[in-house]
């Protein structure tokens, strides 16, 4: 145990505030805050075993709001007649540390500790979830709690993004099931775009989804499609409809053909005929993470069969990476004329996820007709191909890799807090070591933990923006 660790559990025994460890971890308010750790090691619950909870807590993001987060846990544990067991949820410290909002969760829902036992947590189970809107928020909430547990406790990152990925499978699998039954409508085929299609979900995403159909005979085709409009309208607003726990998953439908102003869902027949005559060279790049998630399968295989040509030619094109250099310049443009830091955005931000998405399509889109092999969805699957292959040197696939799950991490580190969409590095030295804590950077002192998280931002961008400097912006240099 670390010195200063040992030092604040022989205070706390003794009863006495340890303000001075508190400054040295970064505490805000380090004598409020060693105040309320020992008050909390009075606690019935939690007076027996002040070593399971309060070296975790000392090193979260907020130990002030930790401890306050556990006394009011264990208290609701105990009103709902099962008192608080550490012994069985040893991460449950670090998850009310790290996230505020599944720390309000568990005081709402002690019942739900129990997603929290073992060392860590085993993965959210692969059973169907039920056809209920609440159910389908609980699974997912309750699949929210071991998938945080399990990154707090250092299990491989490259898990997490699968993890989070399979539980909204299950959950829109449900959810379309649920819809075509509520509103009497045959159930298309539901396809996820993005980082859902790749198996790589964020903590806070949206969902991206396209809907596909092969039309029945018997019906109007134009009262066909408007059925199925509305039946994905229901789902989309019993998704994102709030309430006391959450809401299940923001849809975003825009990425269909003809985008806003194009219908919910096409026919096979139809949007493959749109892509043929008028899909654009982005469509082509969107369309590389296409994954059908749900509903008929046939009809799922027929578009996605169908649309390979166009995402895959089979001659080297030497116009991609002309391509993509203009959409990622745009963006970064757009982005700044906009006001934006984009130099903090851990996403769209030169050296950042983005980049390597964006060189990773490239070679996809380069050479994805005549190497099966580099037709996922999935980043770091195909950075693994590009390096078997030699179409990518292995030092530098292997490099763009782990920086991109570096990158992936701080952004699921600043989603956890509040479940948002937040993208932005922070500034300020308290919310930098905030951030450091929830990555688990193991220097118990503030400066430390904070500089190594800023070094490794540092280092983590320069590596990413070299590469794709050199190989898709080379050109405007």
């Amino acid at each position: 145990m670390e010195p200063l660790a040992k030092q604040l559990l022989e205070r706390l025994a003794r009863g006495e505030p340890d303000p001075e460890a508190f400054a040295r971890v970064g505490a805000p308010k380090p004598e409020s805050t060693a105040e309320a750790f020992v008050q909390a090691s009075r606690h019935p619950e939690l007076n027996g075993s002040p070593e399971r909870w309060a070296p975790h807590l000392l090193l979260s993001a907020r130990p002030d709001f930790g401890v306050h987060s556990l006394v009011n846990v264990a208290d609701a544990a105990r009103a709902s007649g099962a008192p608080i067991d550490l012994s069985k949820l040893p991460t449950l410290p670090q998850v009310l540390g790290a996230s505020n909002f599944l720390s309000r969760l568990l005081a709402r829902r002690p019942a739900w500790l129990s997603e929290l036992e073992g060392s860590p947590p085993p993965a959210p189970p692969q059973t169907p979830v039920a056809e209920d809107w609440d159910a389908i928020r609980e699974a997912k909430y309750r699949g929210l709690l071991r998938i945080t547990a399990r990154d707090l406790a250092g299990r491989p990152f490259g898990e997490s993004p699968g993890e989070l990925s399979d539980l909204a499978d299950r959950c829109l699998t449900a959810a379309l099931a649920l819809s075509a039954r509520e509103t009497d409508t045959a159930a298309p085929a539901l396809l996820a775009l993005g980082k859902l299609g790749g198996s790589e979900l964020n903590y806070s995403s949206d969902v991206d989804l396209l809907f596909v159909y092969d039309p029945p005979p018997e019906l109007d085709p134009l009262e066909h499609n408007h059925a199925v409009s509305r039946m994905i309208r229901h789902l989309k607003t019993q998704l994102e409809r709030p309430a006391l726990d959450g809401f299940g998953y923001r849809v975003d439908l825009d990425l269909r053909p003809e985008g806003r102003t194009g219908v919910l869902a096409n026919s096979v027949d139809a949007a493959l005929s749109y892509y043929e005559s008028f899909g654009a060279e982005w469509e082509r790049q969107m369309l590389l993470r296409l994954r059908p998630v749900a509903g008929p399968v046939a009809a799922a295989e027929a578009f996605s069969d169908g649309i390979r040509p166009f995402v895959f030619r089979r001659l080297i094109d030497s116009g991609v990476l002309q391509h993509v250099r203009d959409m990622k310049t745009r963006i970064e443009t757009e982005r700044r004329q906009a006001g934006r830091d984009i130099d903090a955005d851990v996403k769209e931000g030169p050296g950042c996820i983005r980049d390597v998405e964006f060189f990773v399509q490239s070679l996809q889109l380069f050479f994805g007709g005549r190497e099966p092999g580099l037709r996922s969805g999935n980043v770091v699957e195909v950075l693994e191909e590009l390096g078997r292959r030699a179409l990518l040197p292995e030092a530098i696939a292997k490099a763009l890799a782990a920086s991109y799950l570096w990158l992936r991490r701080v952004e699921h580190a600043l989603q956890m807090v509040e479940e948002r969409q937040k993208v932005k590095f922070p500034n300020k030295p308290e919310d930098q070591l905030a951030l450091a804590r929830r990555l688990g950077y193991p220097e118990v002192e503030a400066a430390p933990a904070r500089a190594g998280l800023l070094e490794d931002w540092t280092s983590v961008r320069n590596e990413v923006r070299g590469h794709f400097d050199a190989l898709v912006l080379r050109e405007t240099q």
